[in-house]
C-alpha cells in the first residue's frame, strides 16, 4: 500500500514539473540592443563602468548577471558576486579581464532562458611616461551584412587593442519589376531583391485609371502611401507558425494521471480485502 501511495505522489509531482517547464518554455529570451567597446584605463584616472542594455517583450523583466575570466574564453567565465544590476564598476587592477553579462526575461512567475552579450576586453595599465595612442587604421574581422552589425579592430603599438561595431548595409534594391499588373478591380504587386543577400521587397501598385489605349508605355502609377513588405531570405517559401498550446495538454492529462493510479489503489485494496 505504501508502494502505491508513493508512487501516486511520484507521478503528481512529474505532472507538476512538467506544467512548469512547459510554462517557463513560453517566456522569450531578451534582446541584446547594443554591444559594450573595449576598454582601457590609466591606474588613478578613473574607473570604468560597464553597461548592459537588453530589453524584453511583453511587459517582462530584465534580470541581469556579470561575469569575469581572465582569458578571451566564454567557457572560463564565472559569476560576480552581487554583480546583478545593469551596470558593473570594473575594479582599478593593472592587467587584462573580460567581462560579459547574461540575461533573463522574468515575466509571470517564469523565467526564459539567458542570453549572453560578448566578452569586453578590459585593461588597466600604469603609465610611468606620457603616451598617447597612436592607433593603426581599422580593420574588419567581421563583415557586416544588410541587417546585422560587424566588427571592426584597431591597435596601438603598446599593445592596446580597440574594438568597435561597423553599421549595418542595408539592403541594395534592383530596380521596379512589375509582377501583377493593377487593374480597377485588383492591386498589383511590384517586387525588389536585393543584390546583395536576395532578400524579397513587395510593394503594392494602386491602379492609376490610365487604360492601355491611352499609355501603351506603362498603365500604372504608385502613389504614396502604397504598402510594402520585406521578405528575408531564410523566410522565403516558409509560413508563420502558431504556437500550440502545450499547457493546456498538461492540464488536461494531470487528473487524468491522477484517477488512473486511485482507480489501482481502489483495486489493489479490494483484492487484499477478498484475500482476507
Amino acid at each position: 500500500m505504501k508502494k502505491v501511495v508513493s508512487a501516486f505522489i511520484l507521478v503528481l509531482t512529474l505532472a507538476c514539473f512538467s506544467v512548469v517547464g512547459v510554462y517557463a518554455a513560453v517566456v522569450e529570451k531578451p534582446v541584446i540592443e547594443a554591444e559594450m567597446p573595449d576598454c582601457y584605463r590609466e591606474i588613478g584616472n578613473g574607473s570604468i563602468v560597464l553597461y548592459a542594455n537588453a530589453t524584453v517583450p511583453n511587459g517582462g523583466t530584465v534580470r541581469y548577471q556579470w561575469y569575469v575570466a581572465d582569458t578571451e574564453n566564454m567557457a572560463m567565465i564565472h559569476a560576480i558576486f552581487g554583480a546583478e544590476s545593469d551596470i558593473y564598476q570594473v575594479p582599478e587592477e593593472i592587467g587584462v579581464k573580460w567581462y560579459c553579462y547574461a540575461a533573463w526575461n522574468v515575466s509571470g512567475g517564469a523565467e526564459s532562458d539567458p542570453v549572453y552579450s560578448r566578452l569586453i576586453r578590459v585593461e588597466y595599465f600604469e603609465n610611468t611616461t606620457a603616451h598617447i595612442h597612436s592607433f593603426c587604421e581599422w580593420m574588419v574581422i567581421t563583415e557586416p551584412t544588410c541587417t546585422e552589425i560587424g566588427i571592426k579592430v584597431r591597435e596601438c603599438d603598446c599593445g592596446v587593442t580597440e574594438r568597435a561595431e561597423v553599421p549595418a548595409t542595408g539592403h541594395n534594391w534592383d530596380s521596379g519589376k512589375i509582377t501583377k499588373k493593377p487593374t480597377a478591380q485588383s492591386d498589383g504587386e511590384k517586387v525588389y531583391t536585393c543584390l546583395n543577400c536576395k532578400a524579397i521587397k513587395v510593394k503594392t501598385v494602386k491602379f492609376s485609371g490610365i487604360s492601355e489605349e491611352s499609355d501603351t508605355t506603362n498603365n500604372t502609377a504608385e502613389p504614396d502611401n502604397n504598402s510594402e513588405s520585406t521578405i528575408e531570405p531564410t523566410n522565403i517559401g516558409s509560413y508563420e507558425k502558431t504556437h500550440f498550446p502545450w499547457w493546456l495538454v498538461a492540464v488536461i492529462v494531470v487528473p487524468v494521471i491522477g484517477c488512473i493510479v486511485i482507480v489501482v489503489i481502489l483495486l489493489v485494496i479490494k483484492k487484499q480485502k477478498n484475500v482476507r
